[in-house]
């Protein structure tokens, strides 16, 4: 086995890893990123046609194969579970997954991805940032995070405006104008309008979502077209997926992006690192020699690599995961209407619910329509046998909103991660064990007691709660989490993995707690930050 020399690896391609490298490579370091990159099985993405979705439902012959897949994968019978969205164009983000990384869990249902760009491949792009209470709660210093917020914003771009949301989403400056609503939200948030002081006087405040979606062109993406086809294609690069940046990270000459290959490990000595990967290729080990190593894997790689690189199998390490429910809902007011032309699939309405009044316990919604999204999935929630749901729903659909709630999560000892050794020739797995605490439970209970109070305020039928299970949201973190104590298998403030010395945790795995909210914007912004510090100490 060859062993071959950068001045920084980052291992992953995902959100975290591509804006880890970003600032390495701009400086001219020689940067490698390793990743298995999964990239070649998307067939169905070349069948899309650049054209609205009610457009395509008039005149495609060949929708089926998209909307549905060749093997009907695009209808699933089975239980309501993580990942809803990722439909058969898209499900190549999620392929061989188990057979690459196995995870064993009876209570817990985890995503991982290896294709190039990771789980935000798939994302919904919408990009809150922080709270300076919740950086605190995460481990992180805000006024160390909040330049980094702007730097991301106007290197990917982000939508958004000023409004009631504000200030319960901490500032950012960098703006595009917002997307436009559809004729569903432009209801909605007329009447929430309407009686903004009462609903704002129960600790509920509605506004339009940050979105990193382009309005206006930027480098070689186009703005949105407003064809409502937001989770089967990506027309002109619009809504912000990590593969735009490794292009523009290959115009340097100093980065290479290396896939197929699957990072097992790291031996760390006095001047180098040793980074220990199988070709997919060929089976082959290889090793790589770097003078920093980043680990941007997503929380469930990194803490895998980490904990077999470290030696601890059988040691429990924590995670979270926000708790994340769904409530379809009849816009009853809205029967009739003629639906937009031009719209967006994306959230259209975010809704924040502050219980205690000191935005300590946030809940978070989003709203979308469903017209081309969720419809055929909501027919095996119904009451009703297929066929008289689906007449129903075809007269209901365009009055059809969806409301998509998020909680909190703590670290607690109900809830850990183990490295656990493969039997024979089998890999080593990760075994997932996670239930809920009561007063968790009871947070839910009246989070979305009140949010199906706001809905009806706003002139929506609740029609029921779906419960996906844990692990849905697919938000991972706290496995190595940030402290200030010197703790193994923690994470300094500086990114740096304790126990090690120039080993750098940049994704999830480092976050000590997890908002109401998502958190890919944040783990970009987190990672520029830990590229900047891996590059101030590759210099000194």
């Amino acid at each position: 086995m060859s062993e071959r020399l950068a001045d920084v690896i980052v291992v992953g391609s995902g959100a975290s890893a591509v804006h880890a490298a970003y600032p390495i490579a701009e400086s001219g370091a020689s940067t490698l990123m390793l990743d298995t990159g999964l990239q070649d099985a998307n067939y169905y993405q070349s069948l899309i046609p650049d054209q609205p979705f009610a457009e395509i439902r008039r005149t495609d012959r060949q929708q089926h194969r998209y909307f549905l897949g060749d093997r009907f994968e695009g209808v699933p019978l089975a239980k309501l579970g993580a990942g809803p969205q990722v439909t058969p164009p898209r499900q190549h983000v999620l392929r061989d997954a188990e057979r690459l990384s196995p995870i064993v869990s009876g209570s817990f249902e985890a995503l991982q991805s290896f294709a190039i760009g990771g789980l935000a491949g798939a994302w919904g792009a919408v990009a809150f940032p922080f709270l300076d209470n919740e950086f605190v709660k995460a481990g992180l210093r805000p006024e160390e995070l909040r330049p980094h917020y702007e730097t991301i914003a106007r290197r990917i771009g982000i939508s958004g405006c000023s409004d009631d949301l504000e200030p319960l989403r901490g500032p950012l400056h960098s703006l595009l104008p917002p997307l436009d609503l559809d004729h569903n939200a432009k209801k909605i948030l007329s009447r929430y309008n309407r009686k903004r002081e009462k609903l704002r006087r129960a600790g509920i405040t509605v506004g339009r979502p940050v979105m990193a979606v382009l309005t206006q062109a930027l480098k070689d993406r186009n703005p949105h077209a407003y064809h409502d086809m937001d989770f089967w294609s990506n027309c002109g690069d619009s809504v912000y997926r990590p593969a735009s940046t490794i292009r523009e990270l290959q115009a340097y000459r100093n980065f290479t992006y290396r896939p197929c290959y699957r990072v097992e490990a790291f031996t760390e000595h006095a001047d180098r690192i040793s980074v220990h990967a199988t070709s997919l290729e060929t089976g082959s080990g290889e090793v790589f020699g770097t003078r920093r190593l980043i680990l941007a894997a997503g929380a469930l790689g990194t803490g895998k690599i980490a904990l077999r690189s470290l030696g601890q199998y059988g040691v429990p390490v924590p995670i979270t995961c926000n708790p994340h429910l769904y409530v379809p809902c009849l816009n009853y007011r809205n029967l009739g209407a003629a639906p937009d032309g031009r719209c967006h699939s994306l959230a259209q309405l975010t809704a924040i619910y502050d219980p205690t009044g000191d935005s300590e316990h946030l809940v978070q919604a989003q709203l979308y329509s469903c017209r081309s999204l969720l419809l055929f999935r909501l027919l095996k929630e119904s009451p009703l046998p297929y066929p008289e749901s689906l007449r129903v729903m075809r007269a209901l659909y365009n009055s059809m909103v969806v409301l998509v709630i998020q909680f909190e999560d703590y670290q607690a000892a109900t809830k850990r991660c183990i490295l656990r050794r493969g039997a024979g020739e089998s890999q080593d797995y990760l075994e997932i064990e996670y239930a809920g605490l009561t007063e968790s439970e009871r947070a839910v209970r009246q989070g979305v007691q009140a949010l199906r109070k706001l809905m009806k305020e706003l002139g929506c039928l609740t029609l029921r709660v779906v419960e996906p299970g844990h692990g849905s949201s697919v938000h991972y973190a706290s496995l190595l989490p940030f402290s200030s104590e010197e703790k193994p298998l923690t994470t300094d403030p500086c990114g740096r993995l304790r126990g090690t010395r120039a080993v750098y945790v940049a994704d999830g795995a480092a976050f000590a707690y997890l908002p109401a909210k998502g958190l890919t914007f944040t783990l970009m912004a987190n990672a520029n930050r830990v590229g900047q510090r891996v590059l101030e100490h590759l210099e000194e």
